[in-house]
């Protein structure tokens, strides 16, 4: 055998290993999409569940718009400043954020939103993925989820949240993952 068929052998049985691999790959992806497609995350559904009593809206509010975050994660903060913003323009919404820990968003200022380290209500609101923003409507019922990416336009996302409650608005369904 020469060096050169020697080569080509190894090429082709690298090739193979490549395209075997490719293929195992785009099965798993597909299992997770039609997984998604099902609801079957290893997580229980949020909408259509009461919400913990911690970050319903209170008297006088018409929804709250919840972000369950993780101090660690830097589009977090992101979030965290987004719905601040929000907060002080929204006086009939509640803004909650809940974290594991509220010591890394303590130098963040809040004038619009709360900062809660509930640990019973945020693993109650956890699916596995932070930043999440939900809409709880008036009797605290969960009624809308979005994973929040690096590429969402987290002003637009907050907007159609707090647009979601609106009397006059109806929204067109529950359970999105939402991206820009």
């Amino acid at each position: 055998m020469s060096v050169a068929l020697a080569v080509a052998l190894l090429a082709l049985l690298v090739s193979l290993f490549v395209l075997v691999a490719l293929v195992a790959v785009y099965a798993r992806v597909r299992a997770l999409e039609a997984g998604r497609i099902a609801e079957l995350s290893g997580y229980a559904p949020l909408v259509g569940r009461p919400a913990p009593a911690a970050v319903r809206p209170r008297s006088g509010q018409r929804a709250a718009v919840v972000a369950v975050l993780d101090a660690d994660c830097g589009l977090c903060h992101n979030v965290w400043d987004a719905i601040t913003t929000a907060g002080e323009q929204e006086e009939h919404i509640r803004f909650v954020a809940l974290a594991d820990r509220t010591d890394d968003f303590a130098a963040r200022p809040g004038g619009g939103a709360e900062m809660l380290a509930d640990v019973d209500a945020r693993a109650d609101l956890f699916e596995g993925y932070s930043p999440t923003l939900l809409a709880v409507d008036a009797v605290g019922v969960v009624t809308h989820r979005s994973f929040v990416y690096a590429d969402t336009d987290l002003g637009a996302l907050v907007r159609d949240l707090t647009q979601t409650h609106d009397p006059g608005r109806q929204h067109p369904g529950g359970r999105e993952v939402t991206r820009a």
